[in-house]
């Protein structure tokens, strides 16, 4: 059978959507890149819809692989040097946070790249999941999902409004935790399980309402003149520090 040359395929189509926010949240579906990232997705269990290659791919036992030409495969990916292999998989958020462990909740994270690098981190550190609260930008974005190298697939998601986090902050059995620039305690502390973790988003830090709702702020030390730390930056530091010693 030949390569399929045409984006005008339905399948073609529909990956070539992914590309737009809207329809993403319509399908309900994302697109991640290369092998090494396939290989992450199925050593985690996840199963693609879809998988395309511009050669027949010995990955996913008996799953179907769809053969297109590279230039199509250039046009699907957007990337000037796109990989040989991509995979549409179903967007997994978990409904509700557990009270155990590590959880890391993101106000309005706006940066793709960001969010990205933060499930990196997350996934390094192996932490219970993240919550994305607001206005978040997208986890399953192209951006994201590169930025994250395939730890999309191993960090658990969760969406919350404010409202939903200020509540789950309430009722949390162990400490809340928030960084601010004003904070008297420097991070490098112990901190009392379970965790939950407050990082505001890139341009404004934490917004006052969720401020109040920390037990304990603390403060990444910097040289004067310095404004802030990159929000990806900050992030990971926290998330070492509160792994336990």
């Amino acid at each position: 059978m030949l390569p399929i040359s045409s984006l005008q395929n339905p399948t073609m189509k529909l990956i070539r959507s992914l590309e737009h926010k809207k329809d993403r949240r319509e399908a309900g579906l994302f697109m991640a890149e290369g092998l090494a990232m396939l290989d992450r997705a199925e050593a985690m269990g996840w199963v693609p819809d879809y998988l395309v290659a511009t050669k027949p791919q010995a990955i996913f036992d008996g799953m179907k692989t769809t053969i297109v030409t590279d230039k199509v495969m250039t046009e699907l990916s957007g990337q000037n040097n796109p990989h040989d292999v991509l995979g549409v998989f179903k967007q997994k958020y978990q409904p509700h946070p557990t009270k155990e462990g590590v959880w890391l909740a993101l106000e309005e994270i706006r940066d793709p790249g960001n969010l990205g690098t933060i499930i990196r981190t997350a996934d390094a550190v192996d932490i219970s999941g993240i919550i994305l609260v607001g206005d978040s930008c997208d986890p399953y974005s192209p951006e994201a999902v590169r930025a994250s190298t395939g730890s999309i697939f191993g960090v658990t998601l969760v969406r919350m409004n404010k409202d939903g986090l200020m509540d789950l902050a309430k009722s949390w059995d162990g400490e809340v935790v928030g960084t601010a620039s004003t904070a008297k305690h420097d991070f490098r502390r112990a901190y009392k399980s379970p965790t939950l973790l407050l990082m505001g988003n890139e341009s404004r830090g934490l917004t006052p309402d969720l401020t109040s709702c920390c037990t304990n702020l603390v403060k990444i030390p910097m040289k004067d003149g310095v404004e802030s730390l990159n929000v990806s930056v900050a992030t990971g530091l926290m998330l070492y520090q509160l792994q336990p010693r």
